[in-house]
């Protein structure tokens, strides 16, 4: 008898089911616990361009100049809007209550509505079971056309009492990316990507394309499976949601942290704020919101060599 042999499995089998994200600001319920202050901030996705660097690779290359693909992602100054206590049942955490700032600069209140009044003090809560922050990104700082500032709830680190004590510290200020993100440090990268619509097998799964003499259609898939069961396995490539789901991309390195590039990108200009250089690409189309956030895994910084003067090839303005 011969050997039989099974086709490659289309398409990735790793997220199920690929509907449409709930929202473009994702909600992470998993932060690590990597030093104190905010373990995450965000940004919003400016394009790709080209750098020149030493490459650290265990390979060929090591120590010779070699290009990579980098992201930019712009960072304006995030305002911490309030302070979430956690308590914890038998179901897991639940929010216990919240402390908010009341004052807002003038130009925040054009573009959120906030409290008018603290209805609760940090000493209501003696014995929490987690502190979180909410902060408010500005994407009109940047000048992007959005015109409400955007609440994301963003994890801290160290002990209760050091995210106490640092809540209590920041409170109604104003925070920089270069407090939080290191130069050459790893970052999970968390936003929803590029929207396609409702799409078919070929270009959902990859399936190949039927014969040219077929009877039926050449994108058409063939068999849905068995008669038995009744029922049509979720292994079995269908038409359905291609895109826009939200995706986590780990360890990608964040090559550098500047202000006000001379480079200006498709569909997005030029960029007016803080911006960070990541490695590789980042989920999402231009003006997408993006979540940059400490590595899971604890994976130490490791600072690079970017030549200066091919440093984010480009037209520039």
């Amino acid at each position: 008898m011969g050997t039989k042999r099974h086709g490659p499995k289309r398409g990735s089998r790793a997220f199920w089911h690929r509907k449409r994200a709930k929202r473009t600001i994702p909600r992470l319920n998993t932060w690590p616990n990597a030093g104190k202050g905010l373990q995450a901030f965000p940004g919003y996705k400016v394009g790709m361009s080209m750098v020149s660097l030493v490459s650290e690779s265990e390979s060929a290359f090591k120590g010779q100049e070699v290009a990579r693909a980098i992201t930019l992602v712009e960072t304006p100054p995030v305002f911490v809007y309030s302070i979430v206590f956690y308590e914890r049942d038998d179901y897991g955490l639940k929010p216990a209550g919240e402390v908010v700032a009341i004052e807002l600069s003038k130009d925040l209140r054009k573009h959120f509505k906030g409290a008018k009044k603290a209805n609760k003090k940090i000493e209501d809560f003696p014995e929490p079971a987690d502190v979180r922050l909410h902060v408010l990104a500005q994407p009109f700082k940047a000048g992007l056309p959005m015109k409400r500032a955007q609440l994301v709830e963003i994890g801290l680190g160290g002990s209760i009492q050091e995210k106490i004590e640092y809540a209590k510290g920041v409170l109604g200020k104003e925070v920089a990316v270069n407090d939080v993100v290191q130069e050459g440090g790893f970052l999970d990268v968390t936003a929803v990507t590029k929207g396609h619509g409702w799409t078919g097998i070929v270009k959902r799964f990859g399936v190949s394309l039927n014969i040219r003499k077929a009877t039926q259609k050449r994108r058409h898939g063939g068999s849905i499976g068995p008669e038995r069961q009744a029922k049509v396995m979720y292994t079995i490539p269908r038409a359905g949601q291609y895109g826009y789901h939200r995706r986590t991309e780990q360890l990608k390195r964040a090559l550098r942290i500047g202000s006000e590039p001379t480079i200006a990108f498709k569909n997005y200009g030029h960029p007016k704020t803080a911006y960070v250089v990541v490695e590789g690409s980042v989920p999402g189309p231009a003006k997408r919101f993006v979540l940059l956030r400490k590595p899971m895994s604890g994976k130490k910084p490791k600072p690079t060599q970017i030549r200066e003067e091919l440093f984010l090839s480009g037209e520039k303005q």
